[in-house]
């Protein structure tokens, strides 16, 4: 798997963090990639009959021009850094939908959004536009959700041969090579399997699971399983982690443990032509995880935006 189209949506140009910046652009010369930045702007009372003597493509075409030279401003950071970088803005609404129809046209490979910071007070909950982003998004999707620079974590691929949680055996191999391509991206940053074995209705919760449940004929199978995938992707046994516990609970909490910089999941999908979904567990997992998560969709998935714009936007910018 290579990632070499990469592209960073904001929806907020003004004051972009610079770890955001940062992190990009180690992502950009790991991958050798080129970086697009792109933003969409609709703002239709600004434009409607009367509003102003202005032509409306004129004062279309003027809006569109001042966020892309705000873009520009941040470009400019990732070109000190030695990145390609391109500037892309659209005049589109949703904010989601403008996303994946430019990463359609330019063909992009890995999606980076920056998404709600784990520091901030108050439930987490996705956003509407990142929970749509990863239903629809064609590409792999990197949800930055944390402030800390990336060290010399882990990358954790979570992973489900046994099936505990419906994911295909292609969506795993998808994960794992998503996984090692961002692992090569850090610096060859190791990679580690995980897969939480759930518990069983009625039976006693255990931390990191307990000499009463590990070695049970479910956990046996599922690190079997486990143990054999890894060993298909050349992932050290070492790196294997089979837990007795809830996903939700337990993989944010291991990716906690073993300081990790980002959790790869995957997004299933109904049938390969429907939209993504991640499900009630899945979700608790991005919401509470304190790393960023990679979300990806398994092969042969198709979004259903379409390159057309909403027929209310439909100065072609």
């Amino acid at each position: 798997m290579i990632w070499r189209r990469v592209m960073l949506a904001l929806a907020d140009v003004d004051g972009v963090a610079t770890q955001v910046v940062d992190r990009v652009g180690r992502i950009a010369r790991g991958l050798q990639a080129q970086v697009e930045l792109f933003a969409s702007v609709y703002e239709p009372d600004s434009v409607q009959p009367g509003a102003s003597d202005t032509p409306l493509d004129v004062a279309i075409g003027a809006r569109v021009d001042e966020l892309h030279r705000s873009l520009e401003t941040v470009a400019d950071e990732l070109r000190q850094q030695g990145v390609s970088v391109q500037v892309g803005t659209r005049w589109d609404f949703p904010f989601y939908e403008a996303v994946i129809r430019q990463a359609l046209r330019h063909e992009v490979d890995l999606l980076i959004l920056p998404a709600r910071a784990t520091e901030q007070v108050g439930p987490q909950t996705l956003r509407y536009r990142e929970a749509r982003l990863i239903e629809e998004c064609p590409c792999p999707l990197l949800l930055l959700k944390t402030n800390e620079v990336y060290s010399k974590g882990c990358i954790v691929a979570a992973v489900d041969p046994v099936h505990a949680y419906e994911v295909p055996d292609e969506l795993d191999e998808t994960i794992i090579a998503s996984a090692k391509t961002l692992s090569y991206a850090l610096a060859d940053a190791p990679v580690h399997l995980y897969h939480a074995v759930p518990r069983q209705t009625g039976a006693p919760a255990a931390e990191h699971g307990s000499a009463e449940t590990l070695g049970g004929p479910r956990w046996n199978l599922a690190r079997s399983r486990v143990a054999h995938v890894a060993e298909h992707n050349t992932i050290p046994n070492q790196n294997v982690h089979v837990e007795i516990g809830n996903l939700e609970t337990s993989l944010p909490a291991f990716a906690r443990r073993t300081h990790a910089d980002v959790i790869v999941m995957g997004a299933l999908s109904r049938t390969y032509r429907q939209r993504a979904y991640l499900g009630h567990k899945a979700e608790q997992v991005l919401n509470a995880a304190q790393c960023d998560v990679l979300v990806v969709k398994p092969r042969g998935f198709h979004t259903t935006v379409g390159l057309k714009a909403a027929p209310a936007a439909p100065v072609p910018f």
